[in-house]
């Protein structure tokens, strides 16, 4: 990434999502942003990476070599009608399948993709230190010791580091349930340690890989806002940098798109499960009140994670179209078109993967997605019980 002129300052940012994620083998680099990492630094998060994708490849073999033994002891007399069930029981499976697989999926493009995260990671600090020292706070000093350390505040950060933790506390209050609940229940052990409680468990873990998304895009949005208000420097420097803005979210999506997509689907796969089993349990006629209960939240926390990731696309297109709107005007009123000349036609920035574009325009047919297979697996349900 090419570099505006400017005198080189150090940049303060909150990375404790990264290193979460970094902990749970999301981002398999050193957070800190320097040249002179420690070994440890270095490699731990390689390790880190490479434990989850081992444990998940496991735990594939173990869930495919117990399916058929528990579904046999599933279907047996004493079970519940519910819980013998042939579509809860498929359910069931089929949420535990898309768990371990998303999981293993994510890290391991990750984790293979390492040196272009890398290369991503050092580009993106270079976009901030840029973007730095030509901020209003930049500008405006004249103190020498302030001039050499600039710390510039997210106006988005408060509210994601809020979102974070109330959902990872929440995830967190799930899994202690889950293990509780399931060991209370010996005759279920192996099914519920094998497919459930495990798969569930990793399934709830990967809730760090959105705000690990939304970690950066809450950045461009900082760099969008910025750049749109009037007191942001001249406005070429504002070009210059609202182009390598464009071409840093293109590098984004080429690294992360993917795994976007997946993790969207496996979301929306848990929402529709979840929903099923809650309607399930409240036409039994002693319902499991904690496991509804658990199914419910987690459904509200997933519709919201997807929420969360297409709202951030769509305020980075409105945002982008605020800047160009602003340039248009700026150039009109100059009376020239010198700015027109000397850099390329402005375009919006889009979250475009290769399979649909990332904004609120998803949430109606993801929706009518939800709905329509839900009513399918209770029809499902119903032709069981007859």
């Amino acid at each position: 990434m090419k570099k505006l002129p400017g005198a080189a300052r150090s940049l303060k940012m909150d990375t404790k999502i990264l290193r979460m994620s970094q902990f749970l083998g999301y981002f398999p680099i050193p957070v800190a942003n320097n040249t002179s990492s420690t070994f440890l630094k270095k490699y731990v998060p390689i390790v880190l990476s490479l434990l989850f994708i081992l444990f998940g490849f496991c735990n594939i073999v173990i869930f495919i070599w117990h399916a058929r033994l528990d579904h046999v002891h599933y279907r047996a007399p004493e079970s519940s009608q519910l819980l013998s069930s042939e579509t809860f029981y498929f359910s069931l499976l089929l949420k535990g399948t898309v768990h371990i697989v998303t999981i293993v999926f994510v890290r391991l493009t990750i984790f293979s993709s390492r040196d272009e995260l890398s290369l991503f990671y050092d580009e993106f600090n270079s976009l901030l230190e840029q973007f730095s020292q030509f901020s209003p706070t930049s500008e405006n000093t004249t103190d020498e010791t302030k001039f050499v350390s600039v710390s510039i505040r997210n106006r988005f950060e408060s509210r994601l580091r809020i979102e974070f933790t109330a959902i990872v506390l929440l995830c967190l209050a799930f899994i202690v349930d889950m293990w509780e609940g399931h060991s209370s229940i010996p005759a279920s052990a192996s099914f519920s340690l094998f497919h459930a409680v495990i798969p569930s468990t990793l399934g709830y873990i990967q809730v760090i890989f959105p705000f690990q998304l939304a970690f950066f895009l809450n950045w461009y949005l900082e760099i969008l806002s910025s750049l749109s208000t009037p007191p942001f420097t001249m406005l070429e420097t504002r070009l210059k940098l609202y182009s390598l803005l464009s071409e840093h979210v293109y590098s984004f999506i080429r690294l992360f798109g993917t795994c976007l997509v997946i993790d969207m689907a496996h979301s929306i796969t848990r929402i529709i499960i979840c929903a099923y089993s809650v309607a399930s349990f409240v036409s039994e006629p002693f319902p499991n009140m904690r496991g509804l209960l658990s199914d419910f939240f987690t459904v509200l926390v997933y519709l919201y994670l997807v929420f969360m990731i297409c709202k951030k696309g769509s305020q980075l297109e409105i945002a982008s179209g605020d800047f160009i709107k602003g340039y248009e005007n700026a150039g009109k009123l100059c009376g020239v078109d010198h700015f027109s000349r000397s850099n390329p036609r402005l375009s919006r920035i889009w979250l475009d993967t290769d399979y649909f574009r990332v904004n609120l325009g998803l949430i109606p047919p993801i929706v009518g997605t939800l709905l329509t297979n839900l009513i399918v697996l209770i029809q499902f349900q119903r032709a069981d019980k007859t």
